[in-house]
Formats: structure tokens, C-alpha cells, sequence
């Protein structure tokens, strides 16, 4: 299995003097995605900062001007990252885990709780939730432990122990906060990244088995019980409808009431007149699809679909192993950040706080999906110049 995928996904080994074993394209059959993952970018952008704007209208505190400075620090960060070269990204990979792990145990021990959660640091002015940038630790993380060998080489389980127990240590310390959400998109990004390795059929089954039994072990005794009875709610949405189902059922509600054209723009009724919680952040695309409509959340859909697709084939094109890795975990980051939301929204999966790229409020989600996207083009660009 493992290799029939490595032909489909255009693996070739080279030799290991060179270095770049990976995904080899001739120059020729490079094609310009930049510009797309640019526009794709902008238009989410300015969508998001206006169905930011409608959603906060009524409420106090500002967001959607904070939101924009958030975006101006961000394009500004982006400005300065962007003259990093991509190969000090592979040699200090390892340092950049190193300082994310850091904060999440600092922000364990003296972080700033809010809403139940302890996920946040007051630096200065600013509040930075450094579990958004672990996104970023776990897919260079993955990149570069992942291609020290050749293509051809077959990992075992013991190979690959130190690189799980290390993603593992990720996990408890969001988990901790407590920060489901985020720790699963992190367990997918290392998913995706394994996918493209050639590993034993031994070491897939040993891997099952203990997915399993962290499962059920995860179940019985580290899930709280407000988590549990999230995923019940699920099943069961009439079991709690003022508690634990109320949020997706108003979400339902306002999501079905959209239509095909909307309401309109700050017509919204289910968030204006409060019904709808957390609607500048986990739930803002329902505000989006009461006002629009379904034909225009059909927009956004196919602007982040192929926002995914040109991640994916900017991995595809990938002239190192290194880098079509780094780029495969940034396309599952994107990819599902968007897709684990809409379903939240929708009710066909469980309310885990995961924020929705370029829509949702915050300037660490903001920060750490640009320079996701920073990385993409800087892949790209190495890929068209090589």
C-alpha cells in the first residue's frame, strides 16, 4: 500500500549525496500557483474582516477593529519571516519545537485563563495563545524527522517512537489546558505526514492497536465530562438542548434560516439578537451563511478548496523530501481547520473550539495561518527556481 501510494503522490529516490531525495518535477512542469494561493488568501481575508464586522456590530469591545491590527501585525511579521531562507527553517526545526514546548509549559504554570481554559500569555500588551503555533512546531517537526531517510527506506515502529512520543508530549501539554480541539488538529497534521512515509505492516498494526486503547483509555479516564457529554450531544442533540446541544442547535438554526440568498449583510437575526454564542470566533461561519446564503458560502468553500489543492500540489512539486513534507503538514493544517469548523457549525461533529481560518477573531490563529501560508509560496518559490 504504502508503496503504490509513493507513485501516485510522484516520489522518486535520488541519490543520498545530493540531499534531495523527494518529489522531482521538471522546471517546465511547475505551475504557477502563487498567485492563486494569493488571491485566495486576500479574498478569504477581506470576506472574513467583513462577516467579522457584522457579527461584532452589536457587540462591545471593538473586535472587528482589533482584528484589523491583528492583521496589520501579521502582514507585517509575514514581511520581515519572508526574507528567512527555507533551508533555516530544516536547521532549526528542532529549536522552534524546542521554544513551542517552552510556552506551552509556561502557559500551564503561569498563563491566563479565561472561559474555563488556560491557554493564553500577557506579553506587554498582547495576549499570544501559543497552542496556535504549535500547528506550525508539529508540521516542522514532522518534516524534519521524517526525512532524514531516503524515500525508500521503511520505518518500524521503533524508528518512529521518538517522534511520537515527542508529537505525544504536544498533545498532553494542550490537552492539559484543556484544548481538545487543537490537539486533534495537531494528531492530523502527523496523520497526513505519515501517510507519505513507506511504514512496516507490523508497525501499522501495532499502531492501530495502541490508537485503540488510547481511545478507550482516553474515554473512561482523561475526558471531562462537559467533553463527553459534547460528543453525546452529537448523537443525541434533544438530550441537552439549553446545555451542551444549545450552541449547535442555534447554529442549525441560523445556518437554515440563510437560504439560498440570505438575509443580508448585519441582517443576521439569530446573532444580532444574541440567540447565537461564540459568534465572532468558533461559530462566526454560521453568521456568514444566515446573511449570504448558501450560494455565496459555496464561494468560500471552493476559495478554501483550492487553497488546499494548490498547498497540496505545491507538496506534489516539492524539489526535497524536507520540504514536500513541511508543505503536506501545512495543506492537512488549512484543510482541516476549515473542515473540522464547518462541521461544528453544521452539527456533524462535536464542539471542540477550533477556530475557522481568516473568519474567526484572534491574532494568534491569524498569525500562525499567514505564516502557514508564507511557507506554502516560499515552497513554491524554491520549487520554480531550483
Amino acid at each position: 500500500m504504502r508503496d503504490s501510494w509513493s507513485r501516485v503522490w510522484g516520489l522518486h529516490a535520488q541519490s543520498s549525496h545530493s540531499g534531495r531525495s523527494g518529489l522531482v518535477r521538471e522546471r517546465s512542469s511547475i505551475s504557477p500557483f502563487g498567485p492563486a494561493v494569493v488571491f485566495c488568501v486576500v479574498a478569504l481575508m477581506v470576506l472574513g474582516l467583513a462577516n467579522l464586522y457584522s457579527a461584532t456590530s452589536t457587540m462591545p469591545g471593538g473586535f472587528f477593529w482589533s482584528q484589523l491590527r491583528h492583521w496589520l501585525v501579521v502582514w507585517a511579521l509575514v514581511a520581515l519571516i519572508a526574507w528567512i531562507p527555507l533551508r533555516h527553517l530544516r536547521q532549526y526545526a528542532y529549536l522552534y519545537v524546542a521554544l513551542n514546548y517552552l510556552l506551552l509549559l509556561i502557559v500551564l504554570l503561569w498563563g491566563e485563563s479565561a472561559g474555563g481554559s488556560q491557554r493564553w500569555l500577557a506579553l506587554g500588551g498582547l495576549r499570544v495563545q501559543p497552542s496556535e503555533l504549535t500547528k506550525l512546531a508539529v508540521a516542522l517537526l514532522g518534516a524534519k524527522y521524517l526525512s532524514a531517510q531516503g524515500v525508500q527506506y521503511h520505518y518500524t515502529f521503533s524508528a518512529l517512537l521518538p517522534f511520537l512520543l515527542a508529537v505525544g508530549g504536544i498533545f498532553a501539554l494542550i490537552f492539559l489546558q484543556p484544548d481538545l480541539g487543537t490537539a486533534g488538529i495537531a494528531v492530523l497534521i502527523v496523520i497526513s505526514q505519515l501517510i507519505l512515509i513507506k511504514i512496516t505492516r507490523s508497525s501499522l498494526m501495532i499502531g492501530g492497536v495502541l490508537c485503540l486503547l488510547i481511545a478507550l483509555g482516553g474515554w473512561s479516564f482523561v475526558l471531562h465530562d462537559y467533553q463527553k457529554q459534547r460528543i453525546l450531544s452529537l448523537i443525541y442533540p434533544e438530550s441537552d438542548p439549553k446545555g451542551s446541544s444549545y450552541s449547535q442547535i442555534q447554529s442549525q438554526v441560523a445556518v437554515g434560516s440563510g437560504g439560498s440568498f440570505g438575509k443580508g449583510f448585519l441582517e443576521g437575526t439569530q446573532s444580532h439578537l444574541r440567540f447565537l454564542p461564540s459568534r465572532h470566533t468558533d461559530f462566526i461561519f454560521s453568521v456568514f451563511a444566515e446573511e449570504h446564503g448558501f450560494w455565496v458560502c459555496l464561494m468560500v468553500f471552493l476559495l478554501f478548496g483550492a487553497l488546499s489543492y494548490f498547498a497540496v500540489e505545491i507538496a506534489r512539486q516539492a524539489k526535497s523530501r524536507f520540504s514536500s513534507l513541511l508543505a503536506a503538514g501545512l495543506a492537512a493544517f488549512l484543510f482541516f481547520e476549515f473542515a473540522v469548523n464547518v462541521a461544528m457549525v453544521l452539527g456533524i461533529f462535536p464542539v471542540v473550539g477550533i477556530p475557522l481560518p481568516f473568519f474567526s477573531y484572534g491574532g494568534s490563529s491569524t498569525l500562525s495561518v499567514m505564516i502557514a501560508c508564507l511557507w506554502l509560496l516560499m515552497i513554491h518559490r524554491q520549487n520554480r527556481i531550483s
